[in-house]
């Protein structure tokens, strides 16, 4: 009867411990370069250009950062706009005597890969081409075959990294859910 209670115990710490895996929020190490130009309040809105980004990954680094620039009084579009934000992808593996390898790809047979994935940004005024802000965002990961992004955590975990980034530009200040 012990060991039954003992090996229940440790199955339900095992599940606890890999659900707790599942719903915790992946965290995104950010870094500021360079804040702020003065002089923004003509700016009110921008419009994103990708480099080397991964298809999958532009709609929801365009969209989170969307969300953490309208806080900041900065409007999304797809047309002309006051600034352009430019996010470029940078894949860095981080395993050691071998050549670069894409991001989903296996490096040995029955291994993963790592890898840290940084998006370095800069947004500029769309006129005169001055730098307003650039910083950049980075998480190393670690990919198995058959690994999957969960969109969720992961939109959550861009969206705190953006907040964080832009949190000292000189915008206006705009409480979440009015525009």
């Amino acid at each position: 009867m012990t060991i039954h209670r003992n090996l229940s115990c440790a199955a339900t710490l095992v599940a606890l411990t890999l659900l707790s895996g599942c719903v915790s929020q992946p965290t995104i190490a950010t870094d500021v370069s360079y804040c702020c130009q003065t002089g923004t309040e003509g700016i009110s809105t921008f419009r994103v250009e990708f480099e080397d980004t991964p298809e999958f990954l532009k709609p929801m680094l365009r969209d989170e950062a969307a969300t953490a620039l309208n806080t900041r009084g900065l409007r999304y579009t797809e047309g002309e706009a006051h600034a352009v934000l430019r996010m470029t992808f940078i894949n860095k593996t981080l395993e050691r005597d071998q050549e670069r390898v894409e991001a989903w790809e296996r490096t040995a047979p029955g291994g993963g890969v790592r890898f840290i994935a940084l998006v370095e940004l800069e947004l500029t005024d769309s006129v005169t081409g001055e730098r307003l802000f650039s910083g950049s965002m980075q998480r190393v990961h670690t990919v198995y075959e058959g690994s999957y992004m969960h969109d969720a955590p992961a939109r959550a975990a861009m969206r705190e990294a953006f907040t964080e980034m832009f949190a000292g530009y000189p915008g206006t200040r705009v409480e979440a859910g009015n525009p």
